[in-house]
């Protein structure tokens, strides 16, 4: 039996030569011109859902204007910032591109390259309005909770605009793309290739707790400086996530619970030691002893996991047979370049198959598509029954936009479940990382494919779900938005468990 695994313009190059780059290999033109071929006829044949977002003809328009700025001996990092702006035009947020530079210190921070300076800040959006959270440059003056207007005589907004073209993300989202430049610091990493490597910045903010905008001018620094202030204001390493799923009794007189998924990955438990199915039974087991009748979800920053988040809705919900397709569709029989495909154990039998006799594995439908066999998706279709110690109360649902795929896909599932059934839902905060709208997306089964000359590894969902984009209305399951003041963030107050908390006590809900 074969399985399938799970995972979760105007063209702007205006890159110049700093230390770095000069440092990289350079890569001659035909060299470029072959990745690019394979880079272009792959995302043709093999990503699920290339064309939802993107005509064929603004698709081929744009990946030809592109393929006319490549120069010889241009080095590995400029032709990866090429092709990331290609894929990322697909609007994709399961899509990625791997470069392999210089290591970074740590996995938050792992795209700033360790001997490379940066903006020395840790960054937040907040209502697509820039914050310094962690001053960690020498100039003291500057206090955390700072908006930031402009660096280097560009307004945030400026930047912001240029730097989103190269952010992965589901459709017409926006929030998981604010998300992902200051979660990951790609803010400072795209701007430093951007804009150019400053050895200081100039910089307009307004301070915490005033009105008048000042202009200050801060350092560059090292991502170990970034780490160490972080470590030093924080009390914690920049990559504590602290406990990643958990149960606690807030408030015994109310009966209300609260309950952390901030993760969907079996993976990510088991590095703790433990299993998360087995954690997540004893986590409902508890809340039944406790006779909770309000419980508040937080999926905020789960960006996904595995299956699991089907489990976890059987605490709350069964789920019918065949509710929906899943992700079954393909974009083709055909993988030209299937032999750049990076093989594992897990997946080499399947593409072996999909080489040899492709329709083993799909049907070809009456409308042209491509379609897994139902065999190969029951996964996503069969029943699954309601759990012995299943919760029945009333849920309040936080999310943000770091909330993604599976994250998303529980989100979504839970209150369609819960609102067919009548039953009591609200949904706190801001609009969860997907496209909510557009009743597709890709995910599934993916695939690396490593281009040859650059090494650059691509990240490509070969299966997806749902018809033409956009095709029908669809209900917004965001009942209140919510974001945090940056007084809130500098305070360590949960703005939105907060308000979850009030909506409970007042019973407005």
């Amino acid at each position: 039996m074969i399985r399938l695994l799970k995972y979760s313009f105007a063209i702007i190059f205006f890159l110049t030569a700093n230390k770095n780059v000069q440092a990289q290999q350079t890569l001659l033109l035909k060299q470029q011109q072959e990745d690019f071929e394979i880079f272009k006829t792959s995302m043709q044949e093999m990503h699920a859902g290339v064309y939802w977002f993107i005509t064929k003809e603004r698709f081929n328009r744009l990946y030809d204007s592109v393929y006319a700025t490549l120069k010889d001996g241009e080095n590995s990092e400029q032709f990866y910032l090429k092709i990331r702006y290609c894929m990322a035009a697909l609007r994709h947020g399961h899509d990625g591109v791997d470069y392999k530079g210089e290591p970074g210190i740590a996995y938050r921070i792992n795209s700033l390259h360790k001997s490379t300076r940066y903006l020395p800040f840790v960054l937040q959006f907040l209502d697509k309005r820039l914050y310094i959270i962690n001053n960690c440059s020498s100039n003291k003056a500057i206090s955390n909770g700072s908006e930031i207007l402009s660096i280097n005589g560009k307004s945030v907004q400026q930047i912001t605009s240029v730097l989103k073209q190269y952010i992965f993300a589901n459709g017409n989202n926006e929030t998981y793309k604010y998300a992902q430049l200051c979660e990951y610091f790609q803010f400072h990493y795209l701007y430093q290739m951007l804009y150019g490597e400053p050895s200081s910045y100039t910089i307009e903010l307004i301070p915490f707790n005033h009105r008048k905008k000042i202009t200050v001018k801060a350092d560059a620094v090292l991502p170990q400086t970034i780490a160490d202030e972080y470590k030093k204001q924080n009390g914690k390493g920049i990559n504590d996530w602290g406990k990643l799923i958990g149960y606690k009794l807030l408030d015994a007189q109310e009966k209300t619970g609260y309950l952390k998924l901030e993760t969907f990955s079996s993976y990510r438990i088991q590095q703790g030691g433990e299993e998360i199915d087995s954690v997540i039974a004893n986590m409902f087991s508890q809340i039944k002893k406790d006779s909770v009748r309000n419980l508040i979800v937080d999926v905020r920053n789960n960006e996904g996991g595995d299956d699991s988040w089907m489990t976890t809705i059987t605490y709350f919900k069964s789920i019918p047979p065949n509710d929906g397709e899943g992700l079954p569709y393909l974009q083709s029989d055909k993988f030209t370049y299937i032999k750049y495909i990076v093989q594992t154990q897990e997946n080499k039998d399947l593409l072996q198959a999909f080489e040899h006799s492709p329709y083993e594995l799909i049907d070809k439908t009456p409308d042209g598509r491509f379609k897994l066999k139902p065999q190969y998706t029951s996964h996503d279709t069969k029943e699954r029954a309601l759990q012995k110690d299943a919760f029945n109360g009333k849920v309040y649902l936080l999310q943000n936009g770091l909330t993604f795929s599976a994250g998303f896909a529980f989100a979504g599932k839970l209150n369609y479940l819960m609102d067919k059934d009548g039953h009591f839902l609200k949904v706190i905060g801001e609009d969860n990382g997907d496209d909510q709208q557009a009743g597709v997306g890709s995910g599934g089964w993916g695939v690396d494919l490593l281009l040859p000359n650059s090494k650059l590894v691509l990240h490509i969902p070969v299966t997806g779900g749902g018809d033409k984009p956009y095709s029908r209305k669809l209900p917004n399951v965001l009942d209140y938005k919510v974001i945090p003041t940056i007084s809130d963030r500098i305070n360590r107050i949960d703005t939105e468990l907060e308000f979850a908390r009030r909506l409970i006590a007042e019973k407005k809900e």
